[in-house]
């Protein structure tokens, strides 16, 4: 958990306790009538605090190059569409005040999101041929994300911002959706 996160988080936890000390003594009809200002105040702190710690969690350090940002945008957006996990998130912040239950939520949302994402990042696959493979055919091409500026070398995905000093080849990587299986009869 990095900085950020951990401070949004203590952040949302201090609101969820603060309507789970109130929701203790008061019953909700009289949040909602008698002290409806105040009650309406720490809602408003609840969903601010949500969205703030769900944002951070479910979309920090996901890499997209600045040109391809609607693009990744509207495919991010659809898996947000799709999810029932805000609805969720909202149901265990004012039901039940549980912020295990937000933080699973909001990664289950990242990985909706990524992979949703998956199909955008194999869409600008390419082939970086540097001027020393050129020279040199013992040395082989390397895989290249032009989405996230990133190449694989080594196991992993490493940032390389500048590709000047070779060649971008793209790739039409060709993504099947598995069929239903059939019951075995």
């Amino acid at each position: 958990m990095d900085e950020m996160e951990k401070a949004l988080r203590e952040e949302l936890e201090k609101h969820l306790d603060t309507l789970r000390r109130n929701l203790e003594v008061v019953p909700m009809d009289v949040l909602k009538t008698k002290y409806k200002k105040p009650y309406q105040e720490l809602k408003e702190s609840i969903c601010k605090a949500a969205t703030a710690y769900t944002r951070h969690v479910s979309l920090g350090g996901i890499r997209i190059k600045q040109k391809y940002g609607d693009e990744a945008t509207s495919y991010a957006n659809e898996a947000v569409k799709d999810t029932q996990c805000l609805k969720r998130i909202s149901e265990a912040a004012f039901e039940r005040q549980d912020m295990n239950e937000i933080a699973a939520l909001a990664k289950q949302l990242r990985e909706e999101i990524l992979q949703v994402l998956h199909v955008f990042y194999l869409q600008h696959m390419c082939i970086y041929v540097s001027k020393e493979c050129m020279s040199d055919h013992h040395l082989a091409p390397e895989v290249y994300n032009d989405a996230t500026a990133q190449v694989w070398r080594n196991g992993e995905w490493q940032t390389m911002e500048d590709t000047s000093c070779g060649a971008l080849l793209p790739v039409e990587v060709i993504y099947e959706v598995p069929g239903p299986v059939e019951a075995a009869a």
